[in-house]
C-alpha cells in the first residue's frame, strides 16, 4: 500500500509539473482526473464481475493492479503528448479498480472479530503514509534524476511488488 499510494500520488503532485513543462495547460491536467472519475464509474462494475470473490482471485487483482499502475509510468517517459497522459491516467484508473478496490477485501480475509479494526486501520494508515510520502519522494527523485529515471524507478518499484506479491501468492492459500 505504501508503495502503491507513494507512486500513485505522483499523479496528484509531479504529473502536473511535467506537463505544464511541456507546454500543456493545468486545465487539461485538472481534466485527466475526470476522465479517472468517469473511467472508474463506467468501468468498475464490470472489471470487478470479471473476478469472483475469493481469497486466489483477490490476490490476482492486486497483482495485475500492480503491474497496470507500473506501466502507467512507462507510458509517460520522454512524453510532451497530452494523449500519452490521458492514456497513462487510463492505466492508474485500471489500476485503481483492480488493486486499491481489493486489498480492504484482502485485508478483511486477514482480520477476525477480535482484530478487524485494527488491520483495516493499519490498511489505512499505509495508504495514509503513502500519500504523505509520495510527492517528497518524487520531488526529491525528480530533482536528483530528473523525470524519466523517477518514472522508472516507481516502474520497477511495482514491478518488485508484484513480484513479491506473486511468490508471497504461492505460498499462502
Amino acid at each position: 500500500m505504501i508503495v502503491i499510494w507513494s507512486c500513485y500520488e505522483q499523479w496528484n503532485s509531479n504529473v502536473s509539473v511535467l506537463m505544464t513543462n511541456n507546454g500543456i495547460s493545468v486545465q487539461k491536467y485538472s481534466s485527466l482526473f475526470t476522465i479517472s472519475t468517469i473511467e472508474i464509474f463506467v468501468l468498475q462494475p464490470f472489471i470487478t464481475r470479471l473476478f469472483p470473490n475469493t481469497f486466489k482471485a483477490n490476490k490476482l487483482r492486486v497483482i495485475l493492479g500492480a503491474l497496470v499502475f507500473a506501466f502507467s509510468y512507462m507510458i509517460i517517459i520522454n512524453n510532451g503528448d497530452y494523449w500519452r497522459f490521458v492514456v497513462g491516467i487510463t492505466f492508474v484508473s485500471l489500476g485503481e479498480i483492480l488493486a486499491l478496490t481489493a486489498i480492504p477485501i484482502l485485508l478483511n480475509r486477514y482480520a477476525n472479530d477480535g482484530n478487524r479494526g485494527t488491520i483495516q486501520a493499519i490498511g489505512s494508515l499505509s495508504g495514509a503514509i503513502g500519500c504523505a510520502l509520495g510527492p517528497l519522494l518524487g520531488g526529491y527523485i525528480i530533482t536528483s534524476l530528473g523525470y524519466n529515471s523517477t518514472f522508472f524507478t516507481f516502474f520497477a518499484l511495482h514491478l518488485l511488488i508484484s513480484l513479491f506479491l506473486i511468490i508471497l501468492r504461492k505460498h499462502t492459500i
